[in-house]
């Protein structure tokens, strides 16, 4: 009994082995389909998901894993169908013929590699390209001066398991987190700050941000649109609540245009990672950890030319919940920025 025991426990390696290859091979035809080189289960040209694979290739070590390591290819692979997906665990479990907990760390671990790259794919522009971006957005919306859109979006999340849960109920009275980006012209992320709470306001996680320091110490040479959300100040522009002169009336118009940017972003970024639109059900850390994994991909994707995903639908805009603390001097500079370029 003992020998047949100790016999069976030597074969089951070899067959583990031979359904992760088998598994392997299966999802890499999967991405390397010629027919199909946008695949819906990747939303990325296969030529792109190889270069993902080579880009995080030695960032991943396969030991980690006992019995026959998962090989670097396979881990990318998994985790960008989850992203692009948003599948549960178990989902890919049946696919994959890797454990749910495997799983699991797998996921995790690659979100926290990809997040390491967020510092090459993720920059504010520094004074060259400040300038080419303020020629960009005054192509599109004849808006002067704007070197990024600002805006605040909520990730939802399942309800944590803390003390200070109700805080991550937004507005909408659904649980969140609120993620706070600026986009360039190209619609790609220049600055991410996802670490806030649901019920936190727009306006409060930009005023503790490190832009909102660097724009006050005078570091940045440009305006950034905001919504009525934000405050109004000498750098963070927003539209008026009640344009009454034709020069307010048609800054209102170009500020609307061109902030229209910052969402039009948002929408691809969900279209193309599923995961952001259901609930992602991992505590508050990990969730903001896939947030900017998702950005940086998504950053990397445009960057090396892969269309954007149909968007499916837009997301209701999020309106202020709270009236903005203006101060004198920031309504002072729009008044006269709008009449010195919008008088005509």
């Amino acid at each position: 009994m003992a020998a047949v025991i100790r016999a069976r426990r030597r074969h089951r390696p070899k067959r583990r082995a031979e359904k992760i290859f088998a598994t392997k091979i299966t999802l890499f035809q999967v991405v390397m389909d010629r027919s199909n080189p946008l695949n819906d289960r990747f939303r990325m040209y296969k030529a792109t998901a190889a270069d993902i694979i080579s880009l995080l290739e030695t960032r991943l070590s396969s030991d980690s894993f006992r019995g026959m390591p998962i090989p670097p290819s396979l881990q990318v692979l998994i985790t960008l169908r989850f992203l692009a997906c948003g599948t549960f665990h178990r989902e890919t479990d049946d696919l994959c013929g890797v454990s749910e907990p495997t799983v699991c760390k797998i996921v995790h671990k690659v979100h926290k590699a990809i997040c390491e790259l967020k510092d090459d794919y993720i920059k504010f522009p520094d004074a060259a390209g400040q300038a080419n971006y303020k020629v960009e957005f005054f192509e599109y919306g004849n808006l002067p001066g704007v070197i990024g859109c600002i805006d605040g979006c909520h990730i939802p999340i399942k309800c944590p398991s803390t003390a200070d849960s109700e805080e991550y109920r937004n507005r909408k009275n659904w649980f969140s987190i609120n993620v706070q980006s600026v986009c360039t012209p190209t619609m790609q992320f220049s600055n991410i700050v996802a670490r806030w709470k649901g019920a936190t306001h727009d306006s409060r996680i930009f005023q503790n941000s490190c832009l909102y320091a660097q724009f006050e110490g005078g570091q940045h040479s440009g305006i950034i649109l905001g919504d009525s959300g934000y405050a109004q100040t000498n750098f963070l522009f927003t539209p008026y609540l009640h344009a009454v002169t034709p020069e307010q009336q048609r800054y209102n118009q170009a500020h609307i245009r061109t902030r229209g940017t910052v969402e039009r972003m948002f929408g691809v970024w969900k279209s193309r990672f599923h995961c952001l639109r259901n609930t992602l059900r991992f505590e508050p850390r990990r969730c903001c950890i896939v947030i900017i994994a998702t950005a940086v991909l998504h950053n990397y994707l445009k960057q090396h030319g892969c269309p954007d995903p149909q968007m499916e639908h837009r997301d209701e805009p999020d309106l202020p919940m709270v009236e903005p603390d203006n101060d004198r001097y920031g309504l002072t500079c729009r008044d006269a920025f709008a009449l010195r370029h919008f008088s005509q």
